[in-house]
């Protein structure tokens, strides 16, 4: 019982790290396989009861593709959020500019207010929709070697929200706390 305790300790410590830094697409490639795991499991719920609704954020944080990077860099600060989705002049999104996007400038030694957002941005955006399984988002998120994907409506129409590497750590907790994940102190070894 003692080595449980500490090994949900650590997952709480990961899972405060993880909300503060960027996660490693190591870490993506555990989620993949856990939750592919689960849900080859026979005593383990159904994955496909969990959709990405269930954990993304509905509050998408916007700005337009003329803004510096040195604005937005604030404005994410001012949020607490590791990325920005950035639009077009009409309000859609196009891209999105994360904190890996901020770092190729201060490892190239610019002016982050002489560059335009667009400049930096990650495009096209990849999505996923709202119903779709989380074990989807995961496989995305790790084969395409991403941290974030913006969330459409089930139609594909409307963005909703978005998911990232920190809300599938938020779901592999809550399920691990229900001893419906396996545990795999090693995986956590990568934030410490």
């Amino acid at each position: 019982m003692a080595s449980k305790f500490v090994f949900l300790r650590r997952e709480q410590d990961a899972l405060q790290f993880s909300e503060r830094h960027i996660i490693p697409s190591s870490y993506i490639s555990y989620l993949q396989t856990h939750l592919k795991y689960m849900s080859n499991q026979n005593n383990i719920v159904d994955d496909n009861n969990t959709r990405v609704e269930d954990y993304m954020t509905t509050t998408t944080v916007t700005m337009n593709f003329k803004n510096s990077v040195l604005d937005v860099a604030k404005r994410m600060l001012a949020e607490n959020i590791s990325s920005i989705s950035i639009t077009d002049d009409e309000g859609e999104i196009i891209g999105i500019l994360t904190e890996r996007d901020r770092i190729k400038i201060v490892a190239n030694e610019l002016a982050p207010g002489g560059i335009s957002a667009m400049s930096l941005m990650s495009f096209p955006t990849v999505n996923v929709k709202k119903n779709a399984p989380i074990e989807e988002a995961a496989k995305i998120m790790a084969t395409k070697k991403l941290r974030h994907l913006i969330v459409e409506d089930t139609y594909g129409k409307d963005v909703v929200g978005i998911i990232t590497a920190t809300d599938l750590a938020r779901y592999l907790k809550e399920k691990s706390s229900m001893g419906e994940v396996p545990p795999a102190s090693e995986a956590w070894e990568v934030f410490f």
